[in-house]
């Protein structure tokens, strides 16, 4: 019962049915279904000790604890234990969920195929609201020889939480497993991810999106790059990009045009935001020596700006790994990027128990593949973007966890079936 639960929980958390439906809201759905599973987890129990001893399992039960154990020590407290540890509860409990529940390789399939399509129905819904209704639902502001310019970009869907430069960041999430889990499959397939991936650089596009064009190149280069048959990679690559590159210049609205030609041009519209961009940076990193071990607290980084930014606002670190040291200081620093770290690791010495078995296993190796393009597109994507107390990190941690486990059985089965056709020369 747990599994089928924790796909409906899966599609509320990402298409917001508790928005959609105000019913549910009115509920609390999704916290209702987090109780039933945690309820169903424990009466299970069914926590593989061997899974439990992965590094990922172990180091991000570290960083809970630090978590924990520090609150008396940060700066403000109340502001971690009513706002920080409530919203990070929710995305921790992806990686606890999958790893308990998500067990064998028929149910991973339909987990990442549930998710795979509540991302895909994330980003075609706001395509077309914006084709049939002209919606964008997100704006830019910039300056030029002191005039305003204001510029609309597409984000989420109404219903969505997501603002322009985070909508590309989930096209961004979305394309590696579009290519590695359907182009990499039968013909149909190859035809959906073609038509899926085009509306989904054209929607990426609309965003205005610097730091998502730019994480775009960084997934097609990895797909290039990791792998066998990187020429032809490299050659697909270039039918994808050098047409990309004309569309951008030539084909965009003005304004888009301009402010992606303001990553190299700061003289543009949008060069003044980009610089801005750098300066808040720079005083956000200045923030970290007023609490250099501990961090001033889980989810405070709208408080460090607000009272040690310089400006008095309550903005967001916009990115990770200085939110991660303002936050939880340089022994929570360590600690998370360990974790991060055993993600990798776990992938990697996954990919290579699963390459040298005989049996079949490539929609596994290809759903490791893609999360390793994906884990990196996203350490380059954090410097621009928060993400400590984001679903990303837990999700693929469980999967990659999860991946290990299964890779580890498998091997472990093919030794025992070797060992047992053996010859008895007794």
């Amino acid at each position: 019962m747990e599994f089928p639960v924790f796909l409906i929980f899966t599609v509320s958390y990402f298409l917001h049915l508790t928005s959609r439906v105000p019913a549910l809201g009115a509920l609390r759905f999704d916290f209702i279904l987090m109780i039933i599973l945690f309820i169903l987890i424990l009466i299970k129990g069914d926590f593989n000790q061997n899974q439990n001893r992965l590094e990922p399992t172990k180091f991000l039960l570290y960083l809970l604890v630090f978590i924990l154990l520090t609150i008396p020590f940060v700066e403000w407290p109340g502001s971690v234990i009513y706002f920080g540890l409530e919203n990070y509860s929710k995305v921790v409990f992806f990686f606890f969920s999958i790893i308990a529940i998500v067990n064998t390789r028929e149910r991973l399939k339909i987990f990442v195929t549930v998710f795979l399509i509540s991302q895909t129905f994330r980003i075609l819904e706001p395509v077309y609201l914006h084709i049939t209704t002209g919606y964008w639902g997100d704006i830019a502001f910039s300056g030029v020889d002191n005039e305003q310019q204001s510029l609309d970009r597409l984000s989420g869907a109404p219903h969505d939480v997501v603002n322009a430069n985070q909508f590309a960041w989930v096209i961004n999430s979305t394309l590696p497993f579009i290519y590695y889990l359907l182009w990499q499959s039968g013909k149909i397939l190859k035809l959906l991810s073609l038509a899926l991936s085009s509306v989904f650089i054209y929607a990426l596009l609309l965003t205005g999106s610097r730091s998502g064009l730019l994480s775009l190149f960084v997934v097609v280069a990895l797909i290039m790059l990791v792998g066998k048959h990187k020429f032809r990679k490299i050659f697909v690559g270039a039918i994808i990009i050098i047409p990309l590159v004309f569309f951008v210049a030539g084909n965009l609205a003005p304004q888009l045009s301009e402010r992606y030609l303001s990553i190299i041009d700061r003289s543009v519209v949008g060069g003044e935001s980009a610089t801005g961009r750098i300066t808040a940076l720079s005083k956000n990193l200045s923030t970290v020596s007023n609490k250099p071990l501990f961090g001033h607290g889980l989810g405070t980084s709208r408080e460090i700006s607000a009272n040690y930014g310089g400006g008095g606002r309550a903005l967001l670190t916009h990115d990770l790994y200085i939110e991660v040291l303002q936050e939880l200081g340089l022994v929570g620093f360590i600690i998370f990027f360990l974790y991060i770290k055993a993600v990798v690791m776990s992938l990697i010495r996954a990919k290579k128990i699963l390459t040298e078995l005989s049996s079949d296993n490539s929609w596994l190796i290809n759903l490791i593949t893609a999360t390793l393009v994906w884990m990196g597109m996203h350490l380059f994507y954090s410097l621009s973007c928060f993400g400590l107390s984001s679903w990303e990190w837990y999700l693929f941690g469980g999967v990659a966890t999860v991946c290990l486990k299964l890779a580890q059985e498998y091997a472990a089965n093919e030794v025992a079936a070797q060992s047992t056709n053996l010859p008895n020369y007794s």
